[in-house]
């Protein structure tokens, strides 16, 4: 519905369509087979129970490291990028946002690449540092926030004990 139609769209389902051939027609994937098989794993693991019991306090994402940050830290927006760059750098953020850089071993894999040990080596120690600096983020914001909320009660208790000496005060009611 979105796409315009007619022989001459950049749709190839318009196209087909336009050319009675839709009978014959299979969609693309939208991402490559050999990646998607890669990835699968991670998406089904993003519904685990304790995966998202993990992120109901919040503070579970720093600007910094966020989904397009990775990707733009990948394929800068400086330079320019064709379509394909700014898909691969996506799908490449996707795998290392969600499950870590040592994710990326099983893209290597699969391509039948030879993974050597200081490649190894290195997506588990950038995986250790992220694993480091997210557990130092979560326990300074976790200490901030107890402040804050300390802070916040002694400040109503203080409203309240004024209220409350003006209204329950000797002497108030007579």
């Amino acid at each position: 519905e979105r796409c315009p139609a007619g022989a001459d769209s950049w749709c190839s389902w318009q196209r087909a369509k336009a050319s009675q051939t839709l009978e014959m027609y299979t969609h693309k994937p939208a991402m490559p087979l050999l990646v998607f098989n890669a990835v699968q794993k991670i998406y089904e693991d993003l519904t685990r129970e304790e995966l998202l019991s993990r992120c109901l306090g919040g503070f579970t994402q720093n600007a910094n490291e966020s989904l397009n940050s990775v990707v733009w830290s990948i394929a800068p927006k400086a330079i320019s990028s064709g379509k394909a760059v700014v898909d691969i750098a996506t799908n490449v953020a996707v795998i290392t946002y969600n499950s870590g850089f040592s994710s990326l071993l099983d893209v290597v894999s699969t391509l039948e690449l030879k993974i050597s040990p200081e490649l190894h080596n290195y997506a588990m120690e950038i995986d250790q540092h992220r694993v480091r600096a997210a557990n130092r983020s979560s326990s300074i914001n976790r200490k901030s926030t107890r402040k804050d909320l300390t802070a916040l009660r002694k400040e109503t208790d203080e409203l309240n004990s004024n209220v409350e000496g003006q209204l329950y005060g000797a002497g108030i009611a007579e």
